[in-house]
């Protein structure tokens, strides 16, 4: 643990135009998960009517609840403008350099907190390349992992897969949802699977589930 550096659990959720969010079965979860293995206070019971409050009426909400390790809790909501297609994606070790791969040890990835150094760069890289909406990234052994801001599927032989955490990966909440939905699986993938893969498609708590073209193969 990197002291004050993972104090602060994140969730960035969609509410739609009527104030709903549908995966908050899945954001709380993971949000109470995260608290407890971390030793975070306790998430307030209270907590989803607060979120909610905050959505705009009338339109889609990107809604970013912040929880600190004494309780704090900061929920602030802005316009969600809807998802460029089709999107990019591109490998993290292309436009970054061979040392952007994650360490599948690093326990801190199967938490969502604002502290986050394996993709600094990546960020950085992003707000300078607007026409990609993520680098992905594989581990040390060369295994698919994650993207910066989104869990990674690729298809095979009509099966929808995605890594499984133990190889560095955030248990995003849509994936969370998905698995529950029986519409894909978890397999061990490398990045020869995704450059054959039959499509590729993106997720997370903000935009959902959808199609990319990864660039560079």
């Amino acid at each position: 643990m990197e002291g004050a550096r993972a104090d602060v659990l994140i969730e960035t959720l969609m509410a739609d135009a009527k104030g709903t969010i549908a995966a908050w079965p899945w954001h709380a979860a993971r949000l109470a998960h995260s608290a407890a293995a971390l030793g975070f206070a306790t998430v307030p019971r209270d907590v989803h009517a607060r979120v909610v409050a905050q959505a705009l009426p009338g339109q889609a909400s990107r809604i970013r609840l912040l929880f600190a390790r004494d309780g704090g809790l900061v929920v602030e909501a802005a316009p969600l403008d809807p998802l460029a297609l089709p999107a990019r994606a591109r490998l993290a070790r292309q436009a970054l350099g061979p040392h952007a791969v994650l360490d599948s040890g690093e326990p801190l990835l199967r938490h969502k907190l604002t502290y986050r150094p394996w993709y600094d760069e990546a960020t950085a890289w992003l707000a300078q390349h607007r026409t990609d909406f993520d680098l992905l990234f594989a581990n040390e052994r060369g295994e698919l992992c994650e993207g910066s801001r989104t869990n990674v599927y690729v298809k095979q032989d009509g099966v929808w897969l995605t890594p499984d955490l133990s190889a560095g990966c955030l248990p995003g909440t849509q994936r969370a949802a998905l698995l529950a939905q029986g519409r894909v699986r978890v397999a061990r993938l490398t990045l020869n699977d995704l450059r054959e893969a039959q499509a590729t498609r993106l997720s997370n708590g903000l935009r959902g589930w959808f199609d990319v073209e990864v660039a560079g193969f």
